[in-house]
């Protein structure tokens, strides 16, 4: 059972994994390019739908979690050894370990490393040697970013949800979670940033006791009831009402209509009868945006059949009469059809992000001026085994600690000698 246990283990911790799993991916992306157009799209349906494959992608962030318990318990195995802590030292966390017949004498190493600017610790039959700092805290947020990566990845697969609600002045905000409050206007205008040419605001008014106004964006997207808010098109929700000469009761429908920008058309049935109307916003003269300014005209087309019966504008708030038949749009108001998604790998893709700033910030410093070095002499039994560790420069400290096992070979000989 140990056996087992321990060879699960060294699989999971294995630097190859990460790379055998992505591989694997890729290996399937381009067995799918082979029949469909629309590869990462497939491959991204395969994967939320298939048991299998999600647990494959699983072992990604299971990896990562498993070096960072690698990497944290070598760097406290090194900090014991430094501190004497250590009974015995284990080769396989350092570059370079060499054991020699020579004698335990000390005496003259830690001037000389002094002198090459480390720091030495001696204690009896051990002494320690290093300078630096450890990248190891750098490593466990490089691991920890690509932990939370993967991780908000197969979570946002298994686990998303989207649904699709209109927004439109006046009216109480859609969040899918909770009430969301009043959507007092939605602001379209010129925007003056470096990432969108336009801007698209929505004010949302809290219901509660002293909850103020939210303005919620395009960017970054904002999180309401547990759902982040995406805006997708924009449209015009209308009050329409048409009366026909064959049609005494007249006809009324309150709708929206995804027909932003000027020009995009879009057609309602008229119940009960044989009319259509075709609608689209026109196109001020002036080459103003009727979104941004709220001054909507509407065109319109009205059809028997395949007859075109009347074509011609309607205001807002105004109507249109002739020979019988009359368009009224008492009102017309801003509309966005928005996407509420709940997914919360999105937060673990975002902290993987923050987590990759911190790293590189702690890991170039540190990499570039501070680099760790570390040397350990430990003698017994007529021997010294001698332990290396580099994380930079590691040409200089090679120097250093081959320099170092010289003296101790060359105290061996002359002891040998007298």
């Amino acid at each position: 059972m140990k056996r087992t246990l321990a060879a699960l283990w060294a699989a999971l911790s294995s630097r190859a994994l990460a790379p055998l799993v992505i591989g694997f991916f890729f290996a399937l992306y381009i067995g799918i390019a082979f029949f469909t157009d629309e590869t990462l799209t497939v491959l991204i349906t395969l994967t939320s739908r298939n048991r299998l494959l999600a647990a494959v992608l699983g072992l990604l962030p299971l990896n990562f979690a498993c070096r960072m318990v690698v990497e944290a318990a070598g760097y406290l195995k090194r900090r014991r050894a430094l501190s004497r802590g250590a009974v015995a030292l284990e080769p396989a966390l350092y570059d370079e370990t060499v054991e020699l017949a020579a004698s335990p004498d000390f005496a003259e190493l830690p001037e000389r490393l002094n002198a090459a600017g480390y720091r030495t610790k001696e204690s009896g039959e051990l002494l320690a040697a290093w300078r630096g700092v450890s990248l190891a805290p750098a490593r466990l947020v490089f691991l920890a970013t690509a932990c939370c990566l993967f991780a908000g990845i197969l979570v946002s697969l298994v686990g998303r949800s989207v649904t699709r609600q209109p927004v439109i002045e006046g009216e109480p905000f859609p969040s899918p979670t909770t009430t969301g409050g009043l959507v007092q206007r939605i602001i379209f205008k010129q925007s003056f940033g470096s990432i969108l040419a336009k801007d698209l605001i929505m004010e949302v008014a809290g219901t509660g006791p002293g909850e103020g106004t939210r303005e919620l964006g395009v960017y970054p997207p904002n999180l309401v009831g547990g759902a982040f808010v995406y805006p997708r098109y924009l449209g015009v929700a209308l009050d329409c009402k048409f009366t026909a000469p064959d049609l005494p009761g007249g006809f009324e429908r309150s709708d929206i209509f995804a027909i932003y920008p000027p020009g995009k058309e879009a057609q309602m049935a008229v119940k009960g009868s044989p009319y259509k109307i075709t609608l689209s916003l026109e196109k001020p003269q002036d080459g103003s945006d009727p979104y941004m300014t709220g001054q909507m005209v509407l065109h319109f087309k009205l059809v028997k059949g395949s007859d075109l019966l009347l074509e011609g504008n309607v205001p807002k708030g105004g109507e249109f009469v002739r020979d019988g038949f009359r368009l009224a749009i008492p009102e017309a108001r801003r509309m966005v059809l928005t996407d509420f998604v709940v997914d919360y790998g999105v937060l673990l893709i975002w902290g993987a992000g923050l987590l990759l700033l911190v790293a590189v910030l702690i890991w170039l410093p540190v990499r570039l001026f501070f680099p760790r070095r570390e040397m350990l002499f430990q003698a017994g039994g007529g021997t010294v085994r001698a332990c290396s560790h580099a994380e930079g420069r590691a040409r200089e400290h090679a120097g250093v600690f081959h320099e170092v096992l010289d003296v101790l070979a060359g105290k061996q000989s002359d002891s040998s000698v007298s």
